[in-house]
């Protein structure tokens, strides 16, 4: 395989999820106005249009060209105190599971037993709003109408990922290795049976010169 072809493979495997992901990895590490407005200036850089540079940033949890824009201005203009000026709030997701390690406990096992069921359809999303519903509860606090998810449906991926989920290709469903759904199991033992209540109709191999 030469560079291209393994560009090719490595390209085809990107998506905006994965993408999106690790941006929420590096959100941890380091504040979202600094990552947006790199990447909005490094994709400028390569006369990248405006429209399709918003689409993209907003794709993957990032913020808006338009204020990165700002931020890139300040940047440039020498305006370092704004510029590093922190004004997020908000909830800080890095020390979420430090605060509430009953919450990571309680919401790995939902996830363990999830994953088992035969039913597919278990997202991110439900582990979202089950660590949502788990805060409220321990808390006390009220949720009020229109209040955002305590942790958000990005950040509950980067959390399955870190647990060591991993994901089917073709359905993105979650799972666990050494955790196998009920339905792959149930298939693979009435596969074997099969052939083990009918070996009088098949040819086996023996060991010697002349198999049979």
């Amino acid at each position: 395989m030469d560079i291209d072809d393994q560009e090719l493979s490595f390209s085809e495997k990107l998506s905006l999820t994965g993408i999106g992901d690790l941006g929420e990895m590096c959100k941890s590490k380091c504040g979202t106005k600094y990552l947006s407005t790199l990447l909005c200036m490094s994709l400028r850089f390569f006369s990248i249009k405006w429209e399709d540079i918003d689409e993209y940033l907003k794709s993957i949890g990032f913020m808006t060209a338009q204020i990165c824009h700002k931020w890139a201005k300040a940047f440039i203009k020498g305006d370092y105190e704004e510029f590093s000026t922190d004004l997020r709030g908000g909830k800080q997701t890095d020390s979420f599971y430090d605060m509430f390690p009953e919450i990571e406990a309680d919401a790995k096992a939902f996830v363990v037993q999830a994953c088992s069921q035969k039913s597919g359809d278990f997202k991110a999303m439900d582990l979202a709003q089950f660590i949502d519903t788990k805060y409220y509860e321990l808390t006390g606090i009220k949720k009020q109408s229109g209040d955002d998810l305590i942790r958000s449906k990005r950040s509950c991926r980067l959390d399955l990922r870190r647990w060591g989920a991993k994901v089917e290709p073709n359905s993105r469903r979650p799972y666990f290795e050494g955790h196998e759904r009920d339905d792959v199991v149930k298939h693979r033992h009435e596969f074997i049976n099969y052939f083990l209540t009918h070996k009088d109709f098949y040819y086996t191999i023996t060991d010697g010169e002349t198999p049979i």
